[in-house]
C-alpha cells in the first residue's frame, strides 16, 4: 500500500484533535520544494486551503524543514548548496532556516514554522522515512495563525504527530 493511503488514517486522527481548525498533510521533496501528496483539511469555514499538489518551500515551511532534518547529512548539504546557488540573496535566511529546523528537531522531535513560510500560518512537522530508505517524506499539522497557536501545536499536537509518523512507519514495514 502506498504511503499516502497509510497516512490518511493518521491524518484523520490528527485533525480530530482539540483544535478543529488544523489541517494535516503528507509531502515529498522535489528539488527545493515539498509537494503535498495527501491532505486532510479541517471542516471549519476557516482553514488552510492547501490541496494535493501544493508546493511549499523546503527551508521555510515546517514540512520542508522536516524533510531536511530527515535527510542524510550529505544530501542535506547538497540541498543547502543548491538553495544558495539559486537564491544567493537569501543565504542568511536559508542557513537560519536549516539551523532552526535542526534545533527544533533536537529539542522537540519535530520541526516548526511559526510564521516563517507565511506569517498567517503556523505548523509543525516530522520526517517519515520510506521502508527502503530512499525517500524522506514530511508529515505536518498546522493552521491559520489566528486560530492555531504555536503553544497548542507544541503542547497538544507534537507527541501525537510523532506517534502518527511512527504508526505510518510501522504499517509501512508490514
Amino acid at each position: 500500500m502506498e504511503i499516502g493511503a497509510l497516512a490518511k488514517q493518521e491524518m484523520r486522527k490528527l485533525c480530530s484533535g482539540p483544535n478543529p481548525y488544523v489541517t494535516a498533510a503528507l509531502a515529498e521533496r522535489h528539488r527545493l520544494q515539498v509537494i503535498y501528496m495527501a491532505v486532510r483539511r479541517s471542516n471549519q469555514a476557516v482553514s488552510l486551503t492547501m490541496n494535493v499538489g501544493a508546493r511549499l518551500p523546503l527551508f521555510y515551511s515546517a514540512i520542508g524543514r522536516a524533510v531536511l532534518v530527515g535527510m542524510q547529512a550529505d544530501e542535506r548539504e547538497e540541498m543547502l548548496q543548491l538553495a544558495m546557488r539559486e537564491h544567493p540573496e537569501n543565504e542568511t535566511v536559508i542557513r537560519q532556516g536549516l539551523d532552526e529546523a535542526q534545533e527544533d528537531f533536537a529539542r522537540y522531535g519535530f520541526t516548526t514554522s511559526f510564521g516563517k513560510w507565511r506569517k498567517e500560518v503556523n505548523g509543525i512537522a516530522v520526517p517519515v522515512e520510506a521502508l527502503d530508505g530512499d525517500r524522506i517524506y514530511g508529515l505536518n499539522v498546522g493552521g491559520p495563525s489566528f486560530l492555531v497557536s504555536p503553544e497548542i501545536l507544541v503542547s497538544e499536537y507534537g507527541s501525537r504527530l510523532i506517534e502518527s509518523a511512527r504508526m505510518i512507519g510501522r504499517q509501512e514495514t508490514g
